[in-house]
């Protein structure tokens, strides 16, 4: 006896979510491959609620607990291929390794893992919870990445600020832009003497986790430090401090950093745990915290 082919795309919109809601997202993956109509349907699935996160120095990223791994090209002969995938017209053998993961080949991993991030978000129109970089990857590619989010959503659960020759102002658009909800790693200013950032979306959170990380010492290079964000608390502090602000005997303090003179009013006294001594200060009008190493 003949099996007729099952015609998907002709059931009725609330019989396609129900079968839809049964396919994981390696198999909504592959059913993308299809056609652009079949493209169109896998949102009925519910995948704008999927959870998508980028960990560069993995070379994967993670829908929900389905991986999309990065493999260099040269390394494909020790794989059992099955067959070519098209990611916005970019074509990259494929290897299933599990039921759970998936391998696309590349000639450059950083180059492929863009190319697969931004095909699948946008199949399935989920946002980008977590972006995990790592210095090897050129400015250029992650910048690319991130302006890709920025057009997507306004904040961003985790994020690693790290990549081969980001500038100043790459960092500050990161700022302005994106809000960092739960973790923000800040890999790429361990080498700073002087940090200023206007108009940032850091959090109470982002900013006692960086100055914790002063203070143990792994920002050894910094001398000066002043952050303005309108997402601090007005009672922001650190350190199990009770305040930020010596209101009873304030003094102005100043020394010359790489050739201008950085000041700091109404400071406290805070040291790292090798007792390199400093200055801090919250200024509660202006949202603004001030670091001076002495």
């Amino acid at each position: 006896m003949n099996q007729r082919p099952f015609k998907l795309l002709h059931l009725p919109t609330v019989a396609l979510r129900n079968v839809l809601q049964f396919l994981n997202p390696i198999e909504l993956f592959e059913l993308s491959q299809c056609s652009q109509k079949a493209t169109s349907i896998i949102p009925l699935a519910g995948t704008k609620k999927y959870s998508c996160r980028i960990d560069v120095s993995y070379g994967y990223i993670l829908i929900n607990d389905y991986m999309f791994c990065v493999e260099h090209n040269g390394l494909k002969t020790g794989y059992k291929l099955r067959g070519e995938r098209k990611f916005k017209g970019i074509i990259a053998d494929i290897e299933y390794e599990s039921e759970h993961e998936i391998i696309s080949f590349w000639d450059v991993i950083n180059i492929g893992l863009k190319h697969v991030l931004f095909y699948i978000s946008n199949i399935f129109g989920c946002p980008i919870n977590s972006f995990e970089s790592s210095w090897t990857m050129p400015a250029e590619i992650y910048n690319s990445i991130i302006d890709y989010i920025i057009t997507r959503q306004s904040e961003i659960g985790k994020l690693a600020i790290d990549a081969d020759s980001l500038t100043d102002a790459d960092v500050m658009k990161i700022f302005r832009s994106l809000r960092i909800t739960e973790e923000l790693e800040l890999s790429v200013m361990k080498k700073c003497t002087v940090i200023i950032l206007s108009r940032s979306t850091l959090t109470d959170n982002d900013m006692k986790w960086f100055l914790e990380s002063w203070k143990l010492g792994k920002d050894p290079n910094l001398e000066y430090l002043s952050i303005h964000s309108n997402s601090f608390s007005s009672n922001f502090t650190v350190f199990d401090l009770p305040s930020l602000q010596d209101t009873v005997n304030p003094h102005l303090f100043s020394k010359d950093i790489l050739g201008e003179t950085r000041k700091v009013y109404g400071a406290i006294d805070i040291q790292r745990d090798d007792g390199v001594a400093a200055k801090i200060h919250f200024d509660v009008k202006d949202s603004i915290v001030d670091l001076l190493v002495l």
